[in-house]
């Protein structure tokens, strides 16, 4: 069984939190989707998971 999970996760870039403080648990067999607009951190978020 497989799942993702994110705690307490934060980036930083120069003095802009572009990620501040997820929490997110993901379990095996379950979809999830990640919306927001440009800029709102999605792609990050994917790239330190």
């Amino acid at each position: 069984m497989a799942s993702v999970r994110l705690a307490s996760l934060t980036k930083i870039f120069g003095q802009v939190a572009a990620i501040d403080n997820i929490d997110l648990e993901i379990d095996d067999r379950e979809f999830f989707v990640l919306l927001g607009p440009t800029g709102a951190g999605k792609t990050t978020t994917l790239r330190l998971a």
